[in-house]
């Protein structure tokens, strides 16, 4: 049963984590934001799919090693935060060419194909932003955990 309190715990931070990383989105934006609500329902969703098929039984797989500790469990979060994201690095893609707005600056992703260095600075933004996640996700996890 703690198990469960604590993995709704994990759960339930994420919005507010997502919300905090779009905070400066939000106050440059002269547009609505009609879609919140329906990103923050996606982010509950997502996060509920990573806790149950790599959070906890990362956490087990810990406990059954008698590792479990705050590095540890907060390790294991980052890394499984961050790995689903970097296995799905920028790939050649034939003839393909797109670019995006990048921190202000419209800048190109891929030219004929090829990933540029945007193409991978903003994958390694994404893998960063998935693993703190997770990192927030497990040590929250964890302070639940402990106090039940």
């Amino acid at each position: 049963m703690k198990i469960f309190f604590a993995a709704l715990a994990a759960i339930a931070v994420q919005p507010f984590l997502f919300a905090l990383r779009l905070v400066p989105v939000f106050l440059a934006s002269p547009d609505p934001l009609y879609g919140i609500g329906l990103m923050l329902v996606a982010v509950v969703g997502v996060s509920a799919a990573a806790v149950l098929v790599l959070g906890i039984p990362a956490f087990l797989l810990l406990r059954k090693l008698d590792c479990v500790g705050w590095m540890s469990v907060g390790t294991a979060g980052l890394v499984s935060g961050a790995l689903p994201v970097a296995l799905m690095w920028p790939k050649k893609l034939q003839g393909y060419s797109s670019g995006q707005n990048w921190h202000g600056e419209y800048v190109d992703l891929y030219i004929n194909g090829n990933p540029t260095y945007y193409a991978w600075a903003t994958y390694g933004e994404d893998v960063l932003f998935f693993g703190l996640h997770g990192l927030v996700g497990a040590l929250v996890f964890y302070a639940v955990w402990r106090r039940l």
